[in-house]
């Protein structure tokens, strides 16, 4: 499955996975957001920004999806906007662990 490709960071094949799922379903926002992490890793932050762009449409400024855009952000270099997406992800958490880790990163780097 995507999911199962994407855990043993076969990212290439995760974002093939993900793609058929949009392709097939254009309303799931979890392919989506799958999609756009699996962008991430792959470097392609273009494409990642539009499949980001359709998970938002679809679900909304979900935590979630926020904290992942953050995480990008963080890939790309641009701490700034990585601290402020991530601190708004956070604030919209009951379990901020994932968020905490990503925050440890951006001190780190």
């Amino acid at each position: 499955s995507a999911k199962s490709h994407f855990r043993q960071a076969n990212y290439g094949l995760a974002e093939q996975h993900f793609r058929k799922a949009v392709e097939v379903n254009a309303g799931n926002a979890e392919g989506w957001l799958g999609l756009a992490a699996s962008y991430d890793q792959l470097g392609r932050f273009d494409f990642a920004d539009r499949a980001y762009e359709q998970a938002l449409k679809l679900a909304g400024r979900r935590p979630q999806i926020v904290n992942n855009m953050g995480y990008s952000q963080l890939l790309r270099g641009d701490r700034d906007k990585a601290r402020a997406l991530l601190l708004e992800a956070k604030a919209g958490m009951a379990d901020t662990r994932l968020v905490d880790a990503n925050l440890k990163l951006l001190e780190q780097g």
